[in-house]
């Protein structure tokens, strides 16, 4: 009786999937992330907030957070919706091991190999004709 074309159902099927490949799974997957990361939140975390202030986190309520903003330390209310993302976490700080700088070996530079970069060096032979032109 009623014969449904599929060709004319078919894009209509494919703009459907695309949408929810590509822009509904990506955008639950991000709200899931930053869900769990404000959950995760623990005083003495550091966050930046949407606002691009720096703080470390000194109490957590049910919505609201209290932060000590940096370099002040003065304490401020706000809402955990207000949280960027969390900068370093105390324990995580704590437990990361920094990698110690390379040392540099004082016997392999010389002060004669070292040259400022805005000044020209200064060849020996013009540096004796100079000497040679002051005595005479």
């Amino acid at each position: 009786m009623f014969g449904i074309d599929i060709t004319l159902v078919l894009p209509l099927i494919l703009v459907l999937v695309f949408f929810y490949f590509f822009i509904l799974r990506p955008q639950n997957k991000q709200k899931k992330e930053i869900q769990d990361m404000r959950s995760s939140m623990k005083p003495g975390d550091e966050i930046i907030t949407i606002g691009g202030f720096y703080g470390i986190i000194y109490a957590i309520g049910e919505e609201n957070v209290t932060i000590e903003l940096l370099p002040d330390y003065n304490k401020t209310l706000i809402s955990k919706a207000a949280i960027s993302k969390v900068v370093v976490s105390a324990d995580a700080a704590a437990a990361e091991e920094e990698e110690p700088f390379e040392e540099i070996n004082e016997e392999l530079i010389k002060d004669s190999d070292v040259v400022d970069a805005e000044y020209e060096e200064i060849d020996e032979a013009d540096d004796e004709m100079s000497t040679k032109k002051e005595t005479k």
